[in-house]
């Protein structure tokens, strides 16, 4: 999905709530501000946000001299989140479809996103799940998922936020127990960026009880198939299935093509809420 022209001022005031909360100086804040600006003159047709987002965060990385400046924050919703799961797992267990439940937990938690910059407080996130939760979902989208899920040998899941991938593993739990013989892949980014989990994450949380844990070898908030490792690509082309989580990863996919690709994600954004009318924090779940 090519870069829409709207997203360039969320990128900018991204960039600049970025240089006002880690950098003390103004000057220091400027001198972000326009390493930014050059990258946002240089950009072409084909761009997509998720490798302009790259771009930001890596100029960040540099004034910082830091890989991964959001590590704290990664770990300490990890483990709130962790927190949560049993409560969590009672609710989806006295619902009258796991599944169907355990996907819209999923999609609660990519309310999980530090790049809009949104209030991430803990019971923020609980607010946001109870209210998915009482939210429709395009069932003929999720019919043909789950009769992908029947059929399918391998899935393959892409994963997007640290503390998010809780839910992310209670959703994957749930298909491992009704669809027992399903081989699963999940995939964590290649290298710091943003709080996108990375495979330290996932293995934090337990991912993989439930999944074979891989990364796609890059620190681009998303997946440009272009850009990720032969290993990633070979699981990538080989699964019968994918489930894309996150709105990265749908910006970054959407459009390729690819058979059997779902996206799952909040409309977190005035473009997502135009183009599939909808509305703010509704569950997105689109067939390639």
């Amino acid at each position: 999905m090519k870069l829409s022209i709207n997203c360039l001022p969320c990128l900018l005031n991204q960039a600049i709530r970025l240089a006002k909360v880690h950098l003390e100086s103004e000057e220091e804040q400027c001198r972000l501000i326009k390493k930014i600006l050059q990258e946002l003159v240089e950009i072409n047709g084909n761009t997509s946000a998720p490798y302009l987002a790259q771009k930001i965060q890596q100029a960040l990385k540099d004034a910082l001299q830091n890989s991964d400046p959001y590590k704290e924050q990664k770990h300490f919703y990890n483990q709130e989140m962790l927190k949560l799961e049993c409560d969590f797992t009672v609710l989806i267990e006295s619902s009258s479809d796991h599944l169907q439940t355990a996907l819209k937990f999923a999609a609660a938690g990519n309310i999980i996103d530090f790049g809009p910059g949104y209030d991430l407080s803990r019971d923020k996130v609980l607010q946001t799940v109870h209210e998915t939760l009482k939210k429709a979902l395009q069932q003929d989208v999720f019919l043909s998922l789950k009769s992908d899920l029947n059929k399918a040998r391998q899935l393959l899941y892409l994963g997007d936020n640290a503390g998010e991938i809780v839910f992310d593993k209670i959703f994957i739990r749930t298909i491992k127990e009704q669809y027992p013989s399903l081989e699963i892949y999940f995939a964590t980014r290649g290298k710091p960026v943003i709080n996108d989990a990375v495979e330290e994450d996932a293995y934090y949380v337990g991912m993989d009880a439930y999944a074979s844990i891989i990364n796609n070898g890059t620190d681009i908030p998303g997946t440009i198939i272009e850009q990720c490792s032969s290993n990633f690509v070979s699981v990538f082309n080989k699964a019968d299935l994918i489930i894309s989580k996150g709105l990265g990863n749908f910006e970054s996919l959407y459009g390729t093509e690819h058979r059997n690709l779902y996206y799952l994600f909040l409309c977190k954004c005035n473009i997502f809420k135009e183009r599939f009318d909808a509305e703010l924090n509704d569950i997105m779940l689109i067939r390639e």
